[in-house]
């Protein structure tokens, strides 16, 4: 049935959604598209070729202040809100494959503490951010009457389209400011719209569904190149996985929820070749993720990420929650 491979498709694209592309503007993790029938419904036979859009907004607060991963009392108040909304443009050659073009606009606003560190500084910043181009490939589906699973493999390039020029405030040789400042926990790296580099990108996933019943699970690996001004985002290692169910279907809607699991791996950036002392990253978020799914091929979700463990370098500030939404559509 067409609900249950639309509902699929959604959490196909959820599951992979956002881990820690904050930092560079991306979100190279959203294929866009489902690769597999359906973990849901056996009976779904393969849809035919067709293109699909999405609108998906992520929303981070990063308000708690840690220093070298102990959460810290921050007599500044520092905060930094980020908003990344993507528009994505996908066309699925076959059952098996799919290519996702992804535009991510970000809005970025900040409290710091100023140069004198005696006071603080409100600001903002907003634009284009990085293209992702992003290929997926259904390597083995294997579909029985109650149950069912499909590995993907995903691979593609971030193209450097977004601003990078607040990297400059990275340089060592920088003159001092309120985003080069020691007592600033958010810097260049956190507000620059664009890396500046060409990264590479690879992932994997696979999905099981029995009855109304269903698992996935999903690994990430971005390559970073070196962008602007000799910065370099670190090689990141990312996941997402956790257990759903179909908790209501009609003849024309279904409503899926899911808890996922979601978590990340990077080490420092460097500068120059020279490594950073705030910026690697080991966390791990859970939250709940609610689809509904319409026959007529519309799909929309609302997802909380919360922190579990966050373990950072340096003076930083990490998410205090994070907000997931998206609507698709495919015609």
């Amino acid at each position: 049935m067409k609900k249950y491979f639309i509902t699929s498709l959604f959490f196909f694209v959820s599951a992979l959604s956002i881990r820690a592309c904050d930092s560079c503007g991306c979100e190279f993790c959203e294929p866009g598209s489902a690769l597999f029938t359906s973990i849901f419904g056996s009976e779904v036979s393969p849809p035919e070729a067709y293109f699909f859009v999405r609108m998906a907004e992520q929303y981070t607060d990063f308000s708690t202040f840690q220093v070298d991963g102990k959460k810290t009392a921050d007599p500044f108040n520092q905060y930094e809100y980020s908003s990344i909304t993507q528009v994505m443009i996908g066309y699925q050659f076959s059952s098996n494959f799919d290519v996702t073009i992804s535009l991510p606009f970000i809005f970025r606003s900040y409290q710091i503490p100023d140069i004198t560190s005696t006071s603080t500084v409100h600001g903002h910043v907003n634009g284009l951010g990085d293209m992702t181009v992003v290929a997926n490939y259904v390597l083995l589906r294997k579909e029985q009457p109650d149950w069912g699973f499909s590995w993907r493999v995903s691979a593609g390039v971030k193209l450097p389209t977004g601003d990078p020029n607040l990297l400059d405030q990275e340089d060592p040789a920088a003159a001092p400011s309120e985003l080069n400042n020691p007592a600033s926990a958010v810097g260049g790296h956190d507000l620059a719209l664009g890396s500046g580099s060409y990264d590479g990108i690879v992932g994997t996933g696979l999905n099981v569904h029995w009855g109304r019943g269903f698992v996935t699970a999903d690994v990430d690996y971005a390559i970073r190149g070196t962008g602007h001004d000799g910065y370099r985002y670190a090689n990141e290692f990312s996941w997402s996985g956790g257990p759903g169910y179909r908790v209501w279907e009609s003849a024309d809607y279904t409503a899926s929820l899911q808890l996922l699991a979601s978590g990340e791996y990077k080490t420092a950036d460097t500068i120059q070749n020279t490594v950073t002392d705030d910026t690697s990253m080991t966390s791990l978020m859970l939250g709940p993720k609610v689809v509904l799914a319409s026959s007529k091929g519309v799909t929309a979700n609302l997802g909380v990420d919360l922190p579990i463990i966050q373990h950072s370098t340096g003076a930083q500030m990490v998410p205090t929650y994070r907000i997931k939404a998206g609507l698709t559509y495919r015609f």
